[in-house]
């Protein structure tokens, strides 16, 4: 879940510039006064809340059946590999056993065997590879999705809602503290999820 939650903080990292921008380039004459948070709105009407994104992706039945199957699938992987890695290695055994006992007619035939199973070991290496690079490009495309998914409704959440800016944070995040009513994410996880049950069911 953390490598979901990684990607979904961009949106902090922006909401932090654009507040950086907000305080410094306001005008002059306000700079005296001290910001009174009163509920999720500051004195000057910058409407702010947050998301926790660890809670989110963890209770978002989209991002639970992605990432289910994004495991399942890597479990098999793995499980493929292990098999070729074993069979490999036992061939390997057979082959010295067969050295060490004088078990090749000729030394081009062990020199052969030998061959062999060099070549099974460098393709073992590459599907190896193949497989991370899998890995990589699919969790970089259930990422996204997940991402899109959530901006697209928080966009329309935010129709609504009328917030200027939604933070994200994670657990020991950049959020230590926060009065009632900042935070939003039950709120965003139920309506994420009446709306993602009510697309699978049409």
């Amino acid at each position: 879940m953390k490598n979901y939650s990684i990607v979904l903080n961009v949106i902090l990292l922006i909401a932090v510039a654009v507040l950086y921008v907000l305080h410094f380039t306001g005008n002059r004459e306000n700079t005296s006064v001290k910001p009174r948070v009163d509920g999720n709105e500051t004195v000057n009407g910058t409407k702010i809340v947050y998301v926790n994104t660890d809670t989110l992706l963890s209770n978002y039945l989209l991002s639970v059946e992605l990432n289910e199957a994004f495991l399942k699938k890597q479990e098999e992987r793995r499980t493929e590999l292990n098999m070729k890695a074993k069979q490999l290695d036992q061939q390997a055994n057979e082959f010295q056993r067969k050295l060490e006992n004088n078990g090749f007619i000729s030394r081009e035939r062990a020199e052969a065997a030998r061959q062999e199973i060099l070549d099974k070991n460098q393709r073992l290496q590459m599907l190896q590879q193949e497989m991370t690079e899998k890995m990589l490009k699919e969790q970089g495309d259930l990422n996204k999705r997940l991402f899109e998914s959530i901006t697209s409704f928080l966009t329309e959440y935010n129709k609504e809602k009328g917030y200027d800016i939604v933070l994200s944070t994670v657990l020991a995040g950049n959020v230590l503290y926060a009065e009632p009513g900042f935070d939003i994410t039950g709120d965003v996880v139920k309506r994420l999820n009446e709306k993602y049950n009510q697309k699978k069911a049409e």
